[in-house]
């Protein structure tokens, strides 16, 4: 994550972004910017093949590549932070700082992905320090089984 732009946390996305392509010599596109103001909204994770659904379902297609490179300068300038779950495709979900971290329960059944919130372990890992070592940002996954596969499977032991 480029410091520059995580300093500058009262601007919006768009001026984040806007001033990091500025400083690191990158073409300020429409395209660029209709991405990043579409992932903005995007709920939860999205995945760059979802992403270019989305565009196209706007009414404003773009290429594949397009995205892909986007979604790695929104990566680059804090915007946004690249999950990989299981052995899928990368997921992007907005950066959200350490206020409001949150853990992913990702069910391995369904693969279905729900984000808890959880204080006691979000201040346990935000107060650790490691020598020779910045904290930016951290992931926590747990793998299970949801309640709706947990129910199915039960359901099916049941009847045979």
């Amino acid at each position: 994550m480029s410091i520059m732009c995580a300093a500058k946390t009262s601007l919006t996305a768009r001026e984040r972004f806007d001033l990091y392509l500025r400083s690191n010599r990158k073409r300020r596109t429409a395209e660029r910017f209709a991405i990043m103001e579409r992932v903005m909204r995007a709920p939860g994770h999205v995945s760059a093949d979802e992403l270019c659904r989305l565009m196209k379902d706007d009414g404003y297609p773009v290429s594949a590549a397009t995205v892909y490179s986007t979604l790695e300068l929104l990566v680059d300038c804090g915007l946004l932070v690249r999950q990989r779950f299981n052995d899928k495709a990368s997921l992007y979900e907005k950066a959200t700082g350490t206020t409001s971290a949150h853990h992913h329960l990702i069910c391995t059944c369904c693969g279905k992905i729900k984000e808890v919130r959880d204080t006691v372990l979000t201040d346990l890992i935000t107060s650790r320090h490691f020598t020779g070592f910045t904290q930016s940002y951290y992931s926590l996954n747990i793998y299970g089984v949801c309640g709706s596969c947990g129910r199915r499977r039960r359901k099916k032991q049941k009847d045979k």
